[in-house]
């Protein structure tokens, strides 16, 4: 296997482009694998956020093998874990990054004699939600915990008996079939952003404190009430200053609305109160919570099924497998049926029987060419069991 090292230089702007993209990493221990993004680095250093932690990443200075695919090749660098806390570690900035590895392990040329099987998603329907200006796609976890089996109601729940303690009131409203009709759900709604009135008997903020939050400044009310309602601009702060009259009238001292976001729907909006009889600004701190929380359902609504209805008509492919490792496959088609549906980095769900063995991995693709009259597609494998892993790497080499 031909391979070269990259200069400081080159390894200074390619995790930058890691980076600023957040392009996944293959991060492997000995004994399991998971994904990564690059949230930071310096000369000694880099952060990245984990999709899984194992036990193994909390030994003193456990040893990894990183992986990423840029241009076209691939490369690959070892490190060791510095510090880790929750999904976040220090990991070491390698010495040297080896470049121009073709791939982690030889491919085995199989020419049609296993067959792959994997589903391609038709158009995306729409969902009866309202629409807003933000796009989120929870493509992932936001935090490291199982998901499975969990019910939304519980989460709901739970999220509600905490802030119970902490605010005098809370809520979440679904949006499905629901039209709202305040002029502040409407604005939620409109920008997908945060409505934060610290204090109902003072005045909005003009630019944000946290940017960690993306909260409704003064700016956006005034463009709101101004398309919403068409108030002259002479009238504007009076009629700002209305809104928040509104609220106290209804013994209101503190208010947030957080959207839920999905694709570019709001699917439900969060509800922080603090009344009179608790005359305290709702703290940013909560609102933090309250914002990861929104995540965390959005992504459970998700894998729950909540937004199936969006899933157009599937078409199921069964097509010869070219060349095949432990790290991933190519497959080829003799008709051009898939090039507009099958987009570099586009994800799959890849099943195989070889052996009377089923495996099922999921898959990035990374290249696509075409030879003669054949279609060829490249992926690499970003999630694969270790019993799978070690079968095709005994059935390829041994």
């Amino acid at each position: 296997m031909i391979s070269s090292s990259l200069s400081r230089i080159e390894q200074k702007f390619i995790f930058q482009f890691l980076k600023t993209n957040k392009v996944a990493m293959e991060i492997k221990s000995e004994i399991n694998a998971t994904e990564a993004v690059i949230l930071g680095f310096n000369n000694k250093e880099i952060k990245i956020e984990l999709v899984k932690v194992f036990d193994e990443f909390h030994k003193y200075h456990a040893k990894l093998k990183v992986f990423f695919y840029f241009q076209n090749n691939y490369y690959a660098f070892n490190s060791e874990i510095v510090q880790i806390q929750n999904n976040v570690a220090i990991i070491k900035n390698p010495e040297s990054v080896a470049k121009n590895l073709q791939r982690k392990f030889d491919r085995v040329l199989i020419e049609g004699k296993y067959q792959v099987e994997f589903d391609v998603e038709g158009e995306i329907l729409p969902l009866d939600f309202p629409q807003t200006k933000i796009t989120y796609l929870p493509n992932k976890a936001p935090v490291n915990a199982d998901f499975t089996n969990i019910r939304i109601d519980d989460i709901i729940k739970r999220f509600r008996n905490k802030l119970s303690s902490l605010i005098s009131d809370n809520k979440i409203t679904m949006l499905r079939h629901f039209t709202p009709s305040t002029f502040m759900e409407q604005m939620v709604i409109e920008y997908g952003k945060i409505l934060y009135v610290p204090k109902t008997i003072s005045e909005l903020r003009v630019k944000q404190t946290d940017t960690q939050l993306d909260i409704l400044k003064k700016d956006d009310w005034i463009d709101f009430e101004i398309k919403r309602n068409k108030t002259n601009p002479t009238f504007i702060n009076k009629a700002v200053s209305s809104h928040l009259l509104k609220l106290k009238d209804t013994n209101i001292f503190s208010y947030v609305i957080l959207p839920v976001l999905y694709r570019n729907y709001v699917v439900a909006l969060i509800y922080l109160i603090n009344q009179f009889n608790n005359p305290q600004p709702i703290d940013e701190a909560l609102i933090s919570y309250a914002y990861q929380f929104s995540r965390i359902l959005s992504f459970s609504l998700k894998i729950n099924g909540y937004f199936k209805e969006e899933e157009g008509k599937k078409d199921h492919y069964i097509t010869p497998v070219f060349d095949l490792s432990p790290g991933g496959l190519a497959f080829y088609l003799d008709k051009n049926i898939l090039e507009d549906k099958l987009l570099i980095d586009r994800n799959l769900n890849l099943h195989l029987n070889i052996k009377d063995r089923k495996i099922n991995v999921k898959a990035k693709l990374v290249r696509k060419f075409t030879k003669l009259t054949r279609y060829y597609y490249g992926f690499m494998f970003l999630d694969i069991k270790n019993d799978d892993f070690q079968f095709l790497k005994n059935f390829l080499y041994d």
